[in-house]
């Protein structure tokens, strides 16, 4: 089993919920770094700031599943739009303790900042449906 820290369109209500049917919830959480507006989703970038999300329990099936859906191409990471790392969690239930997380590995010249790093919060701030 992974813990996975989520920051964008796997939360529930949104987009792609359905993708953590029967993860395990181990609770809300903030890790470093700093979100951008990628298009239809966040990107998580290192930087400074906190990032807001939750935290879930997958299995392994779940896990490479999430990489597909993230576009990761295991073993590539030039190839991968988005790359799992692990992470500290800073706030939260799990606080200290390291889980995995998707960061975005394009190039970010360009795109918007979310600064206060909570993707809830920002679309319903620029009224954009999820």
């Amino acid at each position: 089993m992974h813990d996975l820290f989520i920051y964008g369109t796997l939360l529930p209500g949104l987009r792609l919920e359905s993708e953590m049917q029967d993860a395990l919830r181990l609770g809300c959480a903030r890790v470093p770094g700093r979100l951008v507006d990628v298009g239809r989703y966040p990107g998580l970038v290192q930087g400074d700031g906190r990032v807001t999300g939750e935290v879930y329990r997958v299995s392994d099936a779940r896990l490479a599943r999430l990489d597909q859906v993230e576009d990761m191409v295991p073993g590539d990471r030039a190839a991968s739009q988005y790359w799992r790392e692990r992470v500290t969690v800073l706030e939260g239930a799990l606080a200290g303790q390291q889980v995995w997380t998707y960061v975005y590995n394009l190039p970010v010249d360009g795109l918007t900042p979310i600064p206060h790093g909570d993707y809830r919060r920002y679309i319903r701030e620029v009224g954009r449906d999820s």
